[in-house]
């Protein structure tokens, strides 16, 4: 399922109407489950490891287990509401792996110099702003009605 951004405006058909591009008209429910399965295939390790993994990937999210995998394989109607807790339980696992990367960069720094490592702590540095820059964005859902 690829997603095209053109960011070409769309007309309207009633006048005074705002337009939209093809950006903002992106499915909410789409990208949710989008989050969520990429949570998830990040956390999980094995075969036996996915009811664990199941249970942590709700936890960081605030659903249950049986609320997650049901957000995963299609069956919630409006993923879209869940959109906000799965995108900063995401993003929250994206920082908790960068840091782990930190401190592996750490070890080896204190270990051999910077000889071995080179350039990578400041790539590091870099993901960790894009993180950052991610989490600080706040997007609205909108409401029908």
């Amino acid at each position: 399922m690829a997603r095209t951004e053109t960011h070409q405006p769309v007309e309207t058909k009633q006048a005074g109407a705002k337009a939209m591009s093809a950006v903002d008209s992106f499915s909410l429910d789409d990208e949710t489950r989008a989050y969520a399965r990429k949570l998830f295939k990040r956390r999980v390790e094995g075969w036996g490891d996915e009811a664990r993994a199941l249970e942590e990937c709700a936890s960081w999210t605030g659903m249950t287990p049986r609320s997650f995998k049901r957000l995963i394989t299609g069956e919630t109607k409006q993923a879209g509401t869940f959109f906000s807790r799965v995108r900063k339980g995401y993003l929250d696992y994206c920082a908790r792996k960068v840091a782990e990367l930190q401190n592996e960069i750490q070890a080896e720094k204190a270990r051999y110099g910077n000889v071995r490592i080179g350039d990578l702590d400041h790539e590091v540095e870099a993901l960790v702003a894009k993180v950052e820059a991610a989490r600080a964005v706040k997007i609205l859902q909108q409401r029908e009605g």
